[in-house]
């Protein structure tokens, strides 16, 4: 059998390398042993090394290698002419099925908003490079991409959000480093945000008892939109002042990162929870009028705001969040007690919810700058009469 090795080029310390495939023990080979990269197969002819592209997958390189060795036995009984180049089986893998397979991976695994995203920026992307095979996109054609969305009026973190699905998307099929090829625009960090008091004392005076409910519940536990929306009587513990999130698979919805938790409220908070009806057959705290779940709370909430006379461009349900987060760790909950609540997964992604404070004059005026503040006018007289010299006295000393 003519032999045809399968290497695998790999990038380590920041250079790609070419290395062979190690065995186990058991002397079978080690396939999951080196880092993402692209297979090759190589053999001699008359004396010198030959190589060539063997896919991204094992399944490929050895297919590429069973059809080498064949032309290899077929030269050396001369029943077929040289062959230095064979294409690989995934020079010619379009796009659109590619794309077609990574969105079912998506939608069976990941939650029905994640595979939404994922869904309108590869459908954009394939609709850009309509007809390609994957391989042929190059890292320029890459940046033209980038260039369009830009240019299009996308915010730069929506463009760097586009980019990272598109880099996922490319890795899992065999080319990983993207984004380091690719220039890309700056990720702008917007301030968080807060209500302030005045505000939110004239946005819950206009509130009807049902609205006070929905958005206490937001302002009270810092819960997502969703959250509040699939939130469950059985999640209301009032005894214990609890509210928790769980998953409610029978209705498609699911924690963040699956992880649910529980939350401790205050007692008014449970004071209008104890309050608020009960809807006859509605398993939901916060039903729509049809009994479901409401899906337009953002709609209501830019209604009480106008309703109190408030800037509605600047109510959503996020600055809930944030308010809720800020006050917590204002009022000397631990970042750690706070980052549980919010169910964040990092300690930074909580601190980054953190509103600077904003009525701070009343303190920065006790931080003073010995001596710079301005005299009094009479006590300025007498300092420059002290200093300058009588005029006897100058002209003595002219005379002299």
């Amino acid at each position: 059998m003519a032999r045809v090795n399968i290497v695998k080029r790999i990038k380590i310390n920041g250079r790609w390398v070419m290395r062979s495939i190690p065995r186990k023990q058991s002397g079978n080979w080690d396939w999951n042993s080196l880092p993402d990269g692209r297979y090759y197969v190589e053999w001699y002819e008359q004396g010198s090394r030959r190589r060539e592209p063997a896919g991204t997958t094992v399944a490929q390189a050895l297919e590429v290698q069973r059809r080498r060795r064949h032309l290899a036995e077929g030269q050396a009984l001369g029943l077929t002419p040289a062959m230095h180049i064979l294409p690989a089986p995934d020079s010619r893998r379009l796009l659109r099925p590619l794309v077609d397979r990574h969105l079912d991976q998506v939608n069976t695994l990941k939650k029905p908003n994640t595979y939404r995203k994922y869904e309108a920026v590869l459908n954009r992307f394939c609709d850009s490079f309509h007809d390609r095979s994957f391989e042929s996109i190059s890292t320029e054609e890459l940046n033209d991409f980038v260039v369009h969305l830009k240019k299009s009026g996308m915010q730069s973190n929506t463009v760097l959000h586009n980019v990272v699905i598109i880099a996922q998307f490319f890795k899992r099929n065999g080319r990983s480093g993207i984004m380091r090829q690719l220039q890309l625009p700056e990720r702008s960090v917007p301030l968080p945000k807060e209500y302030r008091e005045a505000d939110l004392a004239k946005f819950f005076d206009v509130c009807d008892p049902r609205e006070r409910a929905v958005f206490a519940t937001f302002l009270m536990t810092g819960f997502r939109e969703q959250e509040i929306m699939y939130l469950f009587w059985t999640d209301v513990n009032l005894a214990l002042r609890t509210v928790r999130v769980t998953a409610k698979r029978d209705y498609g919805f699911s924690p963040k990162r699956w992880e649910e938790r529980e939350v401790p409220i205050t007692g008014q908070l449970a004071e209008v929870l104890q309050n608020h009806p009960r809807r006859a057959g509605s398993p939901f705290v916060f039903p729509s009028p049809t009994g479901n779940r409401e899906q337009h709370m953002l709609d209501h909430c830019k209604a009480v705001a106008s309703r109190a006379g408030l800037d509605s461009s600047k109510f959503d349900l996020k600055t809930f969040r944030s308010t809720y987060a800020t006050r917590m760790l204002r009022s000397g909950f631990d970042v750690r007690t706070v980052q549980s609540w919010m169910g964040h997964k990092s300690l930074e992604t909580t601190m980054r919810y953190l509103v600077p404070a904003s009525d701070v004059h009343a303190r920065l005026d006790q931080v003073e700058i010995p001596g710079l503040r301005q005299k009094p006018a009479a006590h300025a007289a007498i300092t420059e009469k002290q200093v300058r010299p009588a005029k006897g006295i100058q002209r003595t000393k002219k005379s002299a």
